[in-house]
């Protein structure tokens, strides 16, 4: 197991316990989630070590990198992602003109495919053996297995997005570092991470699906993932709520609850979640942040 004793954000030392929640997906195992006394960044402390967290995404229940329809929830999850790869690209195309786009964490391909259709010119990086040949083989994509971001050239890509893959980067304060050199002086980064502050994250405490411990090393806010891409000379210029993973993580965490799948009662948790998301500053469940550069 890996302990940090100081938080990677501020360097400071004083962690507290926040709380105990178990990995409900693969071995049950229990893991501790600290927050930082100075600047409140929340994470999962101690983790098992890199080489071992590969065994931890071993289970039928992660399906974002797969194209798994068997079943309701997973043919509801696969329909909302469709719609959702369309409203990704427009605001790609809002904050990025064409040219080179990396997207990290690339999956199956189908957002850096509609990417590629709209003119720009793309890579991508998916350490997952069988989603980057499913992305390879579907829709003829560049994605590289090697997930150092030392691959690429100072300046070499206009806009880089990872949705739903920073929680997962063991080498986070090195990862966003890698993005100020291989972006050029206009680049933009668009960042995909839970909100731990939300309201269903309050409602189901251990047991919100989106802690989804020990995968999820870090557990984000607002706050402390500016203050995270400040330290590396980002500023944020965009916030937007990713309405649909509200239901999609409360749908889970009844699951994770009771055992049990609990459409409707996750529905309307999700749908609570979002109206006072959007009406105070809590935040829904998942938000989407773009960065750029200083210059």
């Amino acid at each position: 197991m890996i302990l940090l004793e100081k938080c990677p954000v501020c360097s400071e030392g004083g962690l507290v316990k926040k709380l105990d929640c178990i990995d409900h997906s693969t071995t049950k195992e229990n893991f501790t989630i600290v927050s930082c006394e100075t600047c409140g960044f929340t994470f999962t402390n101690p983790r098992p070590k890199d080489e071992n967290l590969g065994e931890y995404y071993k289970s039928d229940m992660y399906i974002s990198h797969t194209n798994n329809t068997k079943g309701l929830f997973n043919w509801l999850y696969q329909t909302v992602r469709k719609y959702a790869i369309g409203s990704k690209v427009n605001l790609l195309r809002k904050i990025s003109e064409k040219g080179n786009h990396l997207d990290i964490g690339c999956g199956t391909g189908e957002f850096l495919n509609a990417c590629k259709n709209a003119g720009y010119n793309t890579k991508g990086i998916e350490p997952s053996e069988l989603a980057r040949e499913q992305a390879i083989e579907n829709f003829n994509l560049s994605v590289s297995e090697n997930t150092n971001l030392n691959q690429f050239q100072k300046e070499q890509f206009n806009s880089i997005s990872m949705w739903h893959v920073l929680e997962h980067v063991t080498n986070l304060n090195e990862t966003i570092g890698e993005f100020a050199r291989i972006l050029d002086q206009n680049g933009k980064v668009i960042i995909a991470v839970p909100n731990h502050k939300s309201w269903d994250a309050n409602h189901y405490k251990e047991f919100w699906a989106a802690w989804d411990t020990p995968i999820h090393l870090w557990h984000f806010s607002k706050e402390t993932i500016e203050k995270l891409f400040e330290n590396h000379n980002f500023k944020l210029t965009k916030t937007k709520p990713m309405l649909f993973d509200s239901f999609y993580v409360a749908l889970l965490s009844e699951e994770f609850k009771t055992g049990k799948k609990k459409f409707i009662k996750g529905f309307v948790i999700g749908l609570i979640s979002n109206i006072i998301g959007l009406v105070t500053k809590r935040g829904c469940s998942s938000t989407i942040y773009v960065f750029e550069k200083k210059n």
